[in-house]
């Protein structure tokens, strides 16, 4: 694995896409931790495409439009579905004057993992990334080609690790900066949380 290929890597994962737009969402409105949760999901998630490419199951893919448009609704659907269920997690408007009470969900690791899991997989663009990007790393006559495609993948999955790390730190400090946790509960916050869900199911679904 090449040190071009990591530089090229890290650039493509500053990209602003669905993924980081996730993380970031997850990182200011409920912090770093459930970020970072949701960054391991995304993580894992790419060690999937990147079997598929190696197994030729991603070639498959991109070779049916049907297919790939089945996953992309599927994903847009699924962040609709967030949005909607943040709205009905949202409590009912206060009363005028009323203070604004924490009532944040407890942490669970599993559930925030699992997001960033299903969001990944239905990401269709990055079946057909990995299939475009990481074949053209792979060196003229190697013997063991999969296993090429194996190491690559893993290499981009680790630095995109790194970058949805740093957006989680980034996104963590705004939530503790801004007492933004302190909001989180109430009916308009979940509102934008919506809508930024929806806007990211939008940018899948046109893109």
């Amino acid at each position: 694995m090449s040190i071009e290929f990591l530089f090229v890597s890290f650039c493509l994962a500053l990209l602003p896409g669905p993924d980081i737009l996730f993380v970031l969402a997850q990182s200011v409105t409920r912090g770093f931790r459930p970020a970072i949760a949701v960054s391991l999901g995304l993580f894992s998630g790419l060690f999937v495409h990147t079997a598929a490419v190696a197994l030729g199951v991603a070639a498959l893919v991109a070779a049916s439009p049907v297919l790939f448009k089945v996953i992309k609704i599927l994903g847009a659907l699924y962040l609709v579905f967030l949005g909607i269920s943040a709205l009905r997690a949202a409590p009912a408007p206060a009363a005028v004057g009323a203070p604004i009470a924490n009532s944040q969900e407890p942490f669970a690791f599993g559930k925030f993992y699992r997001r960033g899991i299903i969001m990944n997989l239905l990401n269709p663009k990055v079946i057909i990334f990995f299939l475009s990007f990481l074949p053209g790393f792979v060196p003229a006559g190697s013997q063991h080609i999969g296993w090429q495609l194996v190491e690559l993948g893993l290499g981009f999955a680790l630095v995109s690790l790194v970058v949805f790390g740093l957006i989680s730190v980034f996104g963590g400090w705004l939530n503790k900066r801004f007492h933004i946790a302190r909001y989180s509960a109430s009916r308009p916050f979940a509102w934008i949380t919506a809508l930024l869900f929806w806007g990211i199911a939008g940018w899948i679904l046109l893109g």
